[in-house]
């Protein structure tokens, strides 16, 4: 789509479109270079601060978020990492359809972890690094995905280079809109263990989610 678009400003400059070649195609779904010269989901080359149009329901995912455990011991029951705040919908208030869950621990815990997804910030909920959770009735009125769920991190099938742990599930048809009081564009996440966790003190976790977007 890219290409065609930039035909016209002959094939982009070095390779490279400009806002105002792609701003015509007015498409519904749009995608936010975040770095210099990195690389759309299309395959086009994409300046920083430049928005290329994708068709409707495209899948710009994944989209994550991250963090660093307390350098303590997690108890079971507590969270690991925190209340995680995704952006996952085109627009503010906005929906879609999860349809990947991607958990990752760099430290290699092999742990079970339960994990709940909002579409409402859960205010009444205590979702703390390293501080027992504590659920809302309240909150929970948003949950997608059915309620909570679990994944069980394990290692690839090779190792070399990569101590990480991964938990994942897939074809899920997770719908979602976002319900905040003033619209955003993102879904929450808590991650509790349910045994003690050690191997992710002050190591790197990170959760993603993949899907469509409306």
């Amino acid at each position: 789509m890219a290409k065609l678009l930039c035909a016209v400003a002959i094939l982009c400059a070095f390779f490279m479109c400009r806002a105002g070649d792609v701003r015509a195609a007015e498409a519904a779904l749009y995608w936010q270079c975040v770095s210099p010269n990195s690389t759309h989901p299309n395959g086009s080359w994409c300046p920083a601060g430049t928005t290329y149009p994708l068709p409707d329901g495209a899948d710009g995912s994944p989209y994550t978020a991250t963090a660093v455990p307390a350098n303590a011991s997690h108890a079971a029951g507590t969270s690991v990492g925190g209340l995680f705040t995704i952006p996952v919908a085109r627009v503010a208030g906005g929906s879609g359809i999860i349809t990947n869950v991607l958990w990752k621990s760099t430290g290699g815990s092999a742990g079970t972890l339960v994990l709940r997804i909002w579409s409402k910030n859960p205010s009444n909920t205590t979702c703390t690094d390293n501080t027992p959770f504590s659920g809302s009735d309240t909150d929970d009125a948003y949950l997608i995905g059915g309620g909570p769920f679990s994944v069980t991190p394990a290692a690839p099938a090779v190792t070399t280079g990569d101590p990480a742990t991964y938990g994942a599930l897939g074809n899920l048809v997770w719908n979602y809109q976002n319900k905040d009081g003033t619209p955003t564009a993102d879904l929450y996440v808590c991650a509790i263990t349910v045994s003690t966790d050690t191997a992710d003190e002050n190591k790197s976790v990170r959760i993603s989610l993949s899907g469509t977007q409306n």
